[in-house]
């Protein structure tokens, strides 16, 4: 799909099938790419999107907006790996459109899911919210992931930004985004101020009558899970206790803080 992609829309008319240049202009390429997302997803990137795709893209930080003269190579494209990562820029940019499509299409196409954001900007437009205000953003380390980063109060009082273990298809094939939103009770509104549920409950899946009248219905909720820091435990080894310091900005699955889970309730 990235030969394709790069064939569509630099080669030229009178070329050998799929011999394409190596080297073409970041915009003409982001527009590209826009309209690959729009035409799959249903709605177009943002400006805002298309400069952190070409940060991404680039791995290093530049203007906004992007020289018109700025070029991109093949291999940045699609065959050298992200730093730190085993996938490509294209391999993550394919992912995430992916699950948008299969999995996230009606919060996308409403503007509810920002999506292509870095970390530490999620994180400081959330430190001017309530506690409670939660975003969604691509995962930078999970293929096709997208985690929720929220706002939540320190045993000082100062908010902390947290970041959920990001859900994948997988996950979303056993319960909806929208549904693992209601169901957690930290999360209030949607970044900037809206009500959760003014923007993800025409998504959920209504609670349906039991199978057979002779037993109880059951469902499935998702529920977060803090994990224990080892001083902690080490200290007081038979008291459940929790670590809810904001994770490591260059993981978006820390060793201790917010995971998720699913349990059945009866």
């Amino acid at each position: 799909w990235a030969t394709i992609t790069w064939d569509n829309a630099f080669a030229d008319i009178n070329r050998i099938p799929f011999q394409v240049p190596d080297k073409v202009i970041w915009n003409q390429l982001a527009e590209a790419l826009n309209m690959k997302f729009r035409a799959s997803t249903g709605r177009s990137l943002t400006p805002e999107n298309m400069h952190f795709l070409c940060e991404k893209a680039f791995k290093t930080n530049l203007p906004f907006p992007v020289p018109n003269d700025l070029t991109i190579m093949w291999s940045q494209f699609c065959k050298e790996p992200i730093p730190d990562r085993s996938f490509t820029f294209w391999d993550w940019f394919y992912a995430a459109m992916k699950v948008t499509r299969e999995h996230l299409r009606g919060p996308w196409m409403d503007g509810s899911i920002i999506g292509f954001i870095h970390k530490s900007k999620a994180e400081d437009y959330l430190l001017k919210c309530p506690r409670g205000t939660f975003l969604l953003r691509f995962s930078d380390s999970e293929l096709g992931g997208i985690t929720i980063a929220w706002v939540n109060e320190g045993n000082d009082g100062q908010p902390q930004i947290l970041h959920i273990q990001p859900f994948t298809a997988k996950d979303f094939s056993t319960r909806s985004l929208s549904d693992r939103i209601r169901d957690f009770d930290d999360l209030f509104y949607l970044y900037p101020n809206k009500p959760k549920h003014e923007a993800f409950d025409r998504y959920t899946t209504p609670a349906g009558p039991p199978r057979n009248k002779n037993y109880i219905a059951s469902e499935v909720r998702a529920v977060l899970m803090p994990g224990p820091t080892n001083n902690q435990m080490n200290s007081f080894p038979n008291t459940p206790s929790y670590n809810i310091q904001s994770p490591d900005a260059s993981r978006d699955t820390p060793s201790s803080g917010y995971q998720n889970s699913t349990i059945m309730h009866l």
